[in-house]
């Protein structure tokens, strides 16, 4: 039994291997460039069972703080099904969610090494910038130069089922491009790639006008050098400078994007109403909220014999919001598991990056490139938390959000012997 082990070993580790990466690569494109299509849960438990054979890497990257959170608040969610408002759903829900489950805990056993967490944030941007392109294309063909941007926005079909999902989408893949441009060393070709890249994913955010993802993506990008300078010094000095950058951008906002100022500011489309009926609903189930997954969310909303439903234009699937979607779902207990997940997880970040740049030789530029890796995946996960405070981050984002999250841990995994991987 034991050869036979050690042989299916030799032919997983040839596949996800250093000859066979490709094929890891070629599963994350696939995923970014349809990740709604009927085979990406296979394509996400292929990946979980990978992990799963590797598991004494998942248990060396997941066993720590943020890996025991997120761990409890999925037991959390599970436990949830028993109270739930609507427990048929709640379980639809979950079980839909188990393979983006299987595949994240998997990520640090295929992506076990910073070449290769590189290779994968590549792909997914390329494959993201590459749809975003064409569907600037569409939307130019339909609409011509002078309507693009004012009325890309509201013209259907969306290409990640709406505008806030696909201008995140192009924030997160402009972040890789930029970052990766800051490594420098690649070929003049690769470079221009890179900031063709960015430069699609820029316009793609100008052009759809959402104003969510470009106020945090300017929040994010004006905090980013805060990560990459290991000067105490020379960061207090950015923080200003982005301070006054920030300040003067709110100020121009309108005529960035005109929508800044438009009627639907005052209420944020109806929003404060979803947030102010939300809370009212979190605060009579404060403990253990209302089950998890949107299904329990609309029924707890709309169809709740106690309360009735709130008067808004448009039928809201979630809080809109990720931080009241979290203790709407599961009460304060799964707002304290998640909420100290990610801070955990960012701790931990920050810790590594701390040790890295101590170590690294004392040229400045050394110091600055063992920081680019982790401030971007930092950067990633930041863009998806602020920006949900005022929405909830679906769909790709989630996608993301998870994915983000599997690649920080594979990043910060302690060594494992390769006999024991």
């Amino acid at each position: 039994m034991y050869g036979v082990k050690q042989l299916w070993l030799a032919r997983l580790k040839k596949i996800a291997g250093p000859d066979g990466h490709w094929l890891a690569l070629a599963g994350v494109a696939l995923l970014w460039l349809t990740p709604t299509k009927g085979y990406v849960p296979l394509i996400l438990w292929v990946a979980g069972l990978y992990g799963l054979w590797n598991w004494r890497k998942l248990a060396a990257a997941w066993n720590n703080v943020a890996g025991w959170c997120f761990a409890l608040g999925l037991v959390w969610a599970v436990a949830s099904v028993a109270w739930s408002f609507y427990p048929m759903g709640s379980g639809r829900d979950l079980v839909k969610s188990l393979p983006m489950v299987a595949a994240t805990m998997a990520l640090p056993a295929i992506f076990d090494r910073p070449t290769r967490i590189w290779n994968a944030l590549l792909v997914s941007a390329g494959v993201v910038s590459l749809k975003l392109a064409l569907d600037l294309w569409r939307l130019w063909a339909a609409l011509g130069w002078s309507a693009l941007l004012t009325e890309s926005r509201f013209y259907h079909p969306y290409l990640y089922n709406h505008p806030n999902v696909s201008s995140m989408m192009a924030g997160l893949a402009a972040l890789v491009f930029g970052v990766r441009l800051l490594a420098g060393g690649q070929h003049r070709k690769w470079r221009a790639l890179l900031v063709l890249g960015l430069l699609v994913d820029l316009l793609y955010l100008e052009v759809l006008a959402s104003r969510g993802p470009q106020l945090v993506f300017a929040l994010v990008v004006l905090s980013l050098p805060l990560a990459l300078l290991p000067s105490k010094r020379v960061r207090v000095v950015a923080a200003l400078l982005a301070a006054a950058i920030g300040v003067g951008l709110w100020c121009a906002a309108g005529s960035i994007n005109p929508r800044f100022e438009d009627r639907t500011m005052k209420h944020y489309n109806d929003r404060d109403t979803i947030w102010g009926h939300s809370w009212l609903l979190v605060t009579k189930r404060p403990i253990v909220g209302y089950g998890f997954g949107k299904k329990a969310f609309e029924k707890a909303v709309y169809e709740n014999p106690e309360l009735r439903g709130p008067r808004v234009r448009f039928h809201y699937p979630h809080a809109h919001s990720y931080w009241l979607m979290v203790p709407f779902q599961g009460g304060f207990v799964a707002l304290a598991l998640w909420g100290a997940g990610w801070l955990a997880l960012g701790g931990r970040l920050a810790y590594r990056m701390c040790r890295w740049t101590a170590q690294a030789p004392p040229a400045w530029r050394a110091r600055v490139q063992v920081r680019l890796l982790p401030a971007l995946l930092g950067a990633g996960v930041m863009f998806i938390l602020v920006y949900g405070i005022g929405d909830y981050p679906d769909n790709a984002i989630r996608h993301a959000q998870f994915y983000l999250a599997g690649l920080i841990m594979a990043l910060t995994r302690p060594a494992v012997p390769e006999a024991d991987a």
